[in-house]
């Protein structure tokens, strides 16, 4: 066993969905971008749109080329093909930004959720006795008898691999009052125990292989890049600071 220090991130900042924010873009760039995209910020929108005007100029050039052949209809058919064709470029330009951007985006974002330590708010165990019969045990791991007995389990190996305990933590979402909890399933030998010599008011819990991924958004994308969304992925063992255990009688 060894002391591990408590590694809290700004209270909401972690969160289980974050929006992903749009790259911040300097002139022109950022000019193109909002000419291109208008006032929504949907890269499919802007696809569509993007498509629209396509359809358009060609249907100019052929009215143009069969059926006009006038100076005017030959003036507008240049003008909407070239207009079609920077906001194809634009598009391509703002995406593959948007693309780098989002990637980095990600990585600093789950170095801090790997990083942060969540307040225990609920740790069970259930144990299957040999009838078949199932219980819960409720354990508070800021109590040197139930640490000692959970560390106990862990070293009997049987246990271990067949005991699994529910982990349920909190988190202080920025949008809302109150705080939120989400919970996680692990058997007893993806749980690694760092007790602390420090008063504890609450146990906390780490992921430390812990990710946020992309969710495409519904309306518009469909699953097609690039996703609005960030959810956690709280995968990997689990790190619980919790009080020392009581001493062996």
């Amino acid at each position: 066993m060894r002391t591990t220090a408590v590694v809290s991130a700004e209270p909401g900042s972690i969160r289980p969905d974050l929006p992903i924010p749009l790259a911040p873009l300097e002139s022109p760039a950022g000019l193109l971008r909002r000419l291109t995209f208008g006032p929504g910020r949907s890269f499919q929108r802007a696809r569509n749109v993007t498509l629209g005007w396509l359809a358009a100029a060609a249907l100019t050039v052929i009215v143009d080329r069969l059926l006009v052949a006038h100076l005017v209809t030959s003036c507008v058919a240049v003008v909407l093909v070239g207009y079609a064709i920077a906001r194809v470029a634009a598009l391509v330009i703002v995406e593959r930004r948007q693309n780098v951007f989002e990637w980095r985006w990600l990585a600093d974002q789950s170095r801090l959720l790997r990083r942060h330590s969540f307040e225990v708010i609920a740790f069970r165990v259930r144990i299957t006795a040999d009838d078949s019969r199932s219980a819960v045990r409720i354990l508070d791991l800021t109590n040197p008898a139930d640490v000692e007995w959970l560390l106990a389990r862990q070293a009997d190996s049987e246990s271990a691999s067949s005991l699994q305990a529910r982990i349920e933590f909190g988190y202080w979402p920025t949008d809302s009052f109150g705080r939120g909890s989400d919970s996680v399933r692990r058997g007893l030998t993806d749980l690694e125990v760092h007790p602390v010599d420090v008063p504890l008011g609450r146990a906390r819990v780490r992921f430390p292989q812990a990710r946020y991924v992309t969710v495409a958004e519904d309306s518009g994308s469909g699953s097609r890049w690039p996703g609005r969304v960030a959810s956690w992925s709280l995968i990997g063992p689990v790190l619980l600071t919790t009080a020392r255990p009581a001493p062996a009688t």
